[in-house]
């Protein structure tokens, strides 16, 4: 069976990597060009990989042009795999392969489609979701589903947490719906729209902007979702960027909006409209820094904003 890859993010990397050292041919990758590192938090790099493995690696910056469309047509590929990449593919491609385009997508589809599914998860306050392999077509995350796989999804989870949940689940499925396809064991199951609940809209960076007006509950959520292998959460303070990883809260304390209440060792504990936040591990002009590195005792009582 004749494969082609496209993927450009760590998820892809470690998905292709699987399918790599379980003796699985790929004909031909396609991975994000350099210029797509400032758009994509978890860019990943496939050099190394693609050469290892003597893949014929095509770097694009929009998979869609004709000279990519060509290079799939001359291949004749069985099945196009599309694991972590967010161009829509248009119908000259979907239509190449003679197995169809399989796509993932992190959400129990139908119920939840859209852009930035992890940080939207813990948002929402998901106890639940699921990684859903599917047939692409030119709707968006509408296609018949090949597979899915539910996981669970903790107050204590974070981006970081989930997006490694989801590769060990993808690492599973792919092998084992590749060896399905391969004995000719096609499994279509159509999508019940009537289940369709949301559509997410895309994140940028800017999203992850603190308000501290906001309750503690809310701001802690934002921070876990927003976190590695994303941009962060952020905040300023004497005119420094503050990415912030880790927090704690407390609903119940009270204080001035913003204000810092007390600084540690190991955390700074700052007021919002309900609750308190304790800040437990950040970043500044892209060095991690201990609390007591950034933050001194004379700062206790000025307001961050």
């Amino acid at each position: 069976m004749k494969i082609v890859f496209i993927g450009g993010v760590k998820f892809s990397y470690e998905i292709l990597k699987t399918i790599l050292e379980n003796g699985i041919k790929i004909e031909i990758l396609f991975t994000y060009n350099e210029s797509k590192k400032e758009i994509y938090s978890d860019f990943a790099e496939f050099e190394k990989l693609s050469k290892k493995y003597r893949i014929k690696h095509i770097k694009v910056n929009n998979i869609n042009d004709e000279k990519n469309v060509e290079f799939m047509k001359e291949c004749k590929p069985d099945l196009l795999l599309v694991m972590g990449w967010s161009q829509i593919l248009k119908n000259k491609i979907l239509k190449i392969p003679r197995l169809g385009v399989i796509g993932s997508h992190p959400t129990e589809l139908p119920r939840f489609r859209g852009r930035a599914p992890i940080p939207w998860s813990i948002i929402k306050e998901l106890k639940e979701s699921a990684l859903t392999f599917f047939y692409m077509e030119e709707g968006i995350d509408d296609g018949d589903i090949l597979d899915q796989q539910k996981f669970k999804i903790t107050n204590k989870d974070n981006a970081s947490s989930l997006y490694d949940k989801i590769t060990k689940i993808g690492k599973k499925m792919i092998l084992k719906n590749i060896s399905l396809l391969e004995k000719g064991k096609i499994n279509r199951k159509k999508q019940d729209s009537s289940k369709f609940e949301e559509y997410w809209e895309k994140r940028t960076p800017d999203d992850g902007k603190i308000d501290w007006g906001g309750n503690a509950k809310d701001i802690d959520k934002l921070i876990r979702a927003t976190g590695h292998p994303y941009p962060g959460a952020f905040t300023f303070f004497n005119n420094s960027k503050i990415i912030i990883w880790k927090s704690s809260y407390n609903n119940k304390k009270k204080s001035e909006v913003g204000k810092i209440l007390d600084i540690k060792n190991d955390f700074v504990e700052v007021g919002c409209k309900e609750g308190t936040i304790k800040l437990e591990k950040i970043s500044v002009a892209g060095k991690e820094l201990n609390i007591n590195k950034f933050f001194k005792k004379e700062h206790v009582g000025k307001i961050m904003n």
